[in-house]
C-alpha cells in the first residue's frame, strides 16, 4: 500500500503514525492546499512529495492508495475523483451526507474493482468482536446506552464568533457527523438498523448541532445514544440484558476495556494489548488487502451505505441542513 493523504488535521497523524507500523505500507505523498502545512506533515513521517493540487497526486503512478481526511463535505468528490483515477481508498468519516452518494462511490469502487473502506475504528476493533460475541450470554438485551462527549478545541472559537469547520453546516460539521456517529456504529453494527430512530439535538445559531441524544428503537429494546462537542462526560457504553450486562469503558471508538457481568460472575476483557484504535483500523485494513478479501470489503461497505443513510434520517429529525446536500 503505497498512500497519499489528502488533509493535515490531528487524525491524519495518528493514522499515520500507525500506518506505518504495518508491513507493506509506506507514504508517498501529502496533499494540502498549503504547502507549508503539507511539507510540515511530510516532513514529521519523512514523505518526499507534497503536492498542492489534487489531480497531480492522482496522476503520481507511485500512488495506488488515497486516504481522504479533509473537511467532511469533501470527501464524496475527493473519493469519487480518487476512484476515477485508478486509486484503492480509504476514506475518514464520515463516508458521505447521503445514502445515494454512499451507494455510488461504492459501485464506482465495485465496478473499478477497487477497494474502498470507510476509516472508521469501531468494528475493527478486538473488543467489539469480543462484545458481539458475548452479548448471549447477558439474555435478551433489554436497555442499551452509549456516551461520547467531548469538548472541542474548536467550540472556545465558535463561542468566540468565529465558524470552525467543524461547527459549520456548509462543511457538514456537527456532533452528530463528528462523534455521535461512533455510537451509531456500535449500535448498528451489534444490533442493525432499527425499527425507528430519532434525534434530540442542541443546535447552535447557525444551525449546526452541538451536542444530542440520537434514540434507536429496536423489538425489546430502546438505545439512547448521546454524543457532544460542547462538554465533557465520562464516555463509554453499556448493555443491559435480563441475565447481566456488559459494560464498555472509553468512547465505542475505542472500545478500551470491556466487563461482562452475570449471575456467574465477572469477565474482564483487556485484549487490546495498549494499542490505540487506529492501530487496530489500520491492522485490519492491510490485513484485507493482503488476502484480497473482496467479499468483507463488500460487506462493510454496505454497512457503511447504511450508516449514511441513518445519519441522513437522524439531521432529517433534528431539522440539521447541509446547504449543497439537503
Amino acid at each position: 500500500m503505497k498512500i497519499g493523504t489528502i488533509g493535515t488535521g490531528n487524525i491524519v497523524t495518528w493514522v499515520m503514525t500507525e500506518a506505518v507500523r504495518v508491513a507493506g505500507v509506506t507514504y508517498e505523498a501529502v496533499y494540502s492546499r498549503g504547502e507549508a502545512t503539507g511539507r510540515a506533515l511530510a516532513e514529521r513521517f519523512g514523505v518526499k512529495k507534497v503536492y498542492t493540487a489534487l489531480d497531480d497526486m492522482l496522476a503520481d503512478p507511485q500512488i495506488d492508495w488515497v486516504y481522504v481526511a479533509s473537511p467532511n463535505s469533501l470527501h464524496y468528490a475527493q473519493t469519487k475523483k480518487a476512484l476515477e483515477s485508478g486509486k484503492h481508498v480509504i476514506c475518514e468519516k464520515p463516508f458521505a451526507p447521503t445514502r445515494a452518494q454512499a451507494e455510488e462511490l461504492a459501485a464506482l469502487a465495485e465496478d473499478k474493482g477497487l477497494f474502498l473502506f470507510e476509516g472508521i475504528t469501531t468494528l475493527f476493533l478486538p473488543h467489539f468482536a469480543r462484545i458481539h460475541e458475548k452479548l448471549p450470554e447477558i439474555g435478551p438485551v433489554r436497555q442499551v446506552s452509549c456516551t461520547f462527549c467531548q469538548y472541542s478545541s474548536k467550540y472556545d472559537a465558535l463561542k468566540a464568533g468565529q465558524t470552525p469547520n467543524v461547527f459549520n453546516p456548509v462543511f457538514a460539521g456537527g456532533a452528530l457527523m463528528d462523534i455521535n456517529l461512533y455510537n451509531l456504529y456500535f449500535v448498528y453494527g451489534l444490533f442493525g438498523m432499527p425499527e425507528k430512530l430519532t434525534y434530540h439535538a442542541r443546535r447552535h445559531a447557525n444551525g449546526i448541532d452541538l451536542g444530542g441524544v440520537a434514540v434507536l428503537e429496536y423489538p425489546g429494546f430502546v438505545c439512547a445514544c448521546t454524543g457532544a462537542k460542547d462538554c465533557k462526560g465520562e464516555n463509554g457504553a453499556h448493555i443491559i440484558g435480563e441475565k447481566g450486562f456488559i459494560r464498555v469503558e472509553d468512547p465505542v471508538s475505542m472500545c478500551t476495556r470491556v466487563t461482562v457481568v452475570t449471575d456467574e460472575g465477572e469477565q474482564v476483557f483487556d485484549e487490546q494489548q495498549g494499542e490505540t484504535a487506529w492501530y487496530w483500523e489500520m491492522q485490519g485494513i492491510a490485513g484485507l488487502v493482503v488476502a484480497d478479501d473482496r467479499a468483507d470489503c463488500r460487506r462493510r461497505m454496505e454497512k457503511t451505505v447504511e450508516m449514511a443513510d441513518l445519519l441522513a434520517r437522524a439531521r432529517r429529525d433534528a431539522g440539521i441542513v447541509f446547504p449543497g446536500v439537503d
